[in-house]
């Protein structure tokens, strides 16, 4: 859960990761493939800019190299895989694993894909731009950023606020003398 909602991952692209797409010295993760939905089939990424690199936050790092070390990569260096080495099929990842895991840490009505809104949430709370996330997310434009979350992003009217009184007033000038009409 922490690799996907640290990523903003779809099930597919966290389902198709390998170890050789992991730099753990650049803090990056490579998206090349994702496994196709209730196949194990490694295939090209949904959309061309599906393919990317993100950024690999330090708890997520900590959280993947301790996965690493206690569940070896598969035979093609998968890194979530079964217990006999076969990546994990979408429907029965989250039949079977995810499901018991959401509810085992008390979110027992959170999906997978509700980890990848949580990430983008997260992003745009903390500033990045709508066209920053829609590339961490792989989405073609920044529309769908916008669509989907656009009733989180920080208060506008302030900002707006903000942003023009900055730019009038002058650096220099005490606030009594900054005004005007």
């Amino acid at each position: 859960m922490v690799t996907q909602a640290g990523l903003g991952l779809r099930l597919g692209e966290l389902l198709a990761l390998r170890a050789e797409d992991v730099d753990f010295l650049r803090r990056a993760v490579r998206v090349e493939h994702q496994i196709a939905h209730n196949s194990r089939e490694r295939v090209a990424p949904k959309t061309p800019r599906s393919r990317r690199s993100i950024p690999l936050p330090e708890v997520v790092a900590v959280e993947l190299a301790r996965h690493i070390e206690r569940f070896p990569p598969g035979p093609g260096g998968e890194l979530f895989v079964m217990a006999h080495g076969r990546v994990w099929r979408d429907d029965y990842f989250n039949a079977r694993h995810f499901r018991k895991a959401a509810t085992a840490a008390g979110l027992p009505h959170v999906t997978t894909h509700a980890l990848r809104h949580h990430y983008a949430s997260v992003l745009l709370a903390a500033g990045a731009s709508v066209v920053e996330v829609a590339e961490r997310l792989g989405h073609d434009n920044a529309t769908q950023v916008i669509q989907t979350y656009g009733h989180l992003m920080p208060g506008g009217e302030d900002i707006t606020r903000r942003a023009i009184d900055d730019a009038w007033r002058a650096p220099s000038a005490p606030p009594d003398q900054a005004r005007g009409g």
